[in-house]
């Protein structure tokens, strides 16, 4: 192995003492391929054997807490006890070659879609729509918000039967609890809106009641996560800023949260209107300042860039669309084959990679990735 990319390689101990042998890890990518009845299907669980050696840190793609909150059609789910088999067949292909497998919870509110709903609307913090061609949510009673964060829990409890190492809070990517955060998108007036302290509070509730059920259900060495969007972008505000995410990381770490996960298309990226200044990553890293691990995600694609995120801040650095590309790709890296590696994926390997037919279709439909046409 190349020593430049030794560091990549060591091991990091989470709060909990849980010892991860190294720095990579899978983010989590939705799949668009479970089965009607929103259990994982055998295409899923091929897709996640495939891509088990990548890191020690394997985080899944979304899995609904709430039947209120489903965002994707065929995404498995986690609401209700039937589906347990076939979450402990995905834990178990997610750790079959050492890897933490992490089950990634959310929530779609607005962004869930009203025909996979049984109730065929949507829910938010308020009654607003994302856009004038998307449809408008209802907005959440308190009652309904205590249950989804109960639904929350009732996930973890699944999760640790199910043989799961941890889960992650998804609280990112405009899903309900970044709708929470938004003081665009909430405008209660109420406990759970107005000032920031009061739109953070639904997260941090989150968290606290999975604590709680990990407490009660699994041993120490259960990991919590919880992923942000460190910043807001909507068409008609500016929407919250890194200033307003520190003061929701300085909470998390309060709240006992073991990684924090921030939600990146490009690691290198530096705040809206700081373009001059430190990087998102550099940021957060000084915030966090080692009392918690951090992972990146975002624009990593060969060992170099990974090594480069780390030196920017990150503890751990995960792939998505590059996992997609080139399973085989840390075993590259070991045994000194970078060279090898592929950042498209070759005409020779399409259909050869394991990723379910519906998910080819949607990844290669929007772009996501790239088939090498040459020969």
């Amino acid at each position: 192995m190349n020593p430049q990319y030794k560091p990549l390689f060591e091991e990091i101990t989470l709060p909990n003492g849980v010892v991860l042998s190294d720095r990579l890890g899978v983010a989590p990518m939705t799949t668009y391929s479970g089965n009607p009845d929103g259990t994982v299907s055998d295409a899923e669980l091929e897709y996640y054997q495939r891509r088990a050696g990548l890191g020690s840190l394997f985080v899944s793609a979304c899995t609904a807490v709430s039947e209120n909150g489903i965002a994707f059609p065929n995404q498995f789910v986690a609401f209700k006890d039937d589906v347990m088999p076939r979450l402990k067949q995905l834990a178990t292909e997610m750790k079959s070659q050492g890897s933490k497998a992490i089950l990634q919870m959310q929530h779609g509110g607005r962004q869930g879609q009203p025909d996979l709903i049984q109730a065929r609307e949507t829910v938010a913090p308020s009654a607003i729509a994302e856009s004038a061609d998307k449809p408008t949510p209802r907005a959440l009673t308190g009652e309904e918000i205590t249950a989804i964060i109960r639904d929350f829990g009732e996930t973890t409890r699944r999760a640790i039967e199910a043989g799961f190492d941890g889960v992650e809070i998804h609280g990112a990517n405009t899903y309900l609890i970044q709708q929470f955060v938004s003081a665009t998108f909430n405008q209660r007036e109420d406990e759970w809106g107005g000032s920031l302290e009061n739109r953070l509070k639904f997260g941090v509730a989150v968290l606290d009641e999975v604590k709680q059920v990990a407490a009660k259900h699994a041993d120490d060495s259960f990991i919590i996560g919880y992923r942000l969007s460190p910043e807001e972008n909507n068409a008609d505000s500016v929407g919250y800023t890194i200033e307003e995410t520190k003061q929701l990381v300085e909470l998390l770490i309060e709240g006992g949260i073991h990684y924090i996960h921030v939600s990146l298309m490009d690691f290198k990226k530096a705040p809206r209107g700081m373009e001059d200044g430190d990087s998102i990553v550099e940021i957060m890293s000084k915030q966090i300042d080692g009392r918690v691990a951090f992972v990146v995600v975002g624009g990593v694609t060969q060992p170099e860039h990974a090594v480069a995120a780390l030196e920017e801040g990150a503890d751990i650095v995960v792939m998505g669309r590059q996992a997609l590309v080139d399973p085989e790709w840390t075993e590259k890296v070991k045994q000194g084959k970078e060279a090898e590696i592929n950042e498209t994926i070759p005409p020779e390997l399409v259909g050869k990679l394991d990723i379910p037919e519906t998910m080819w279709n949607a990844i290669t439909s929007y772009g996501m990735v790239k088939v090498d046409a040459k020969v």
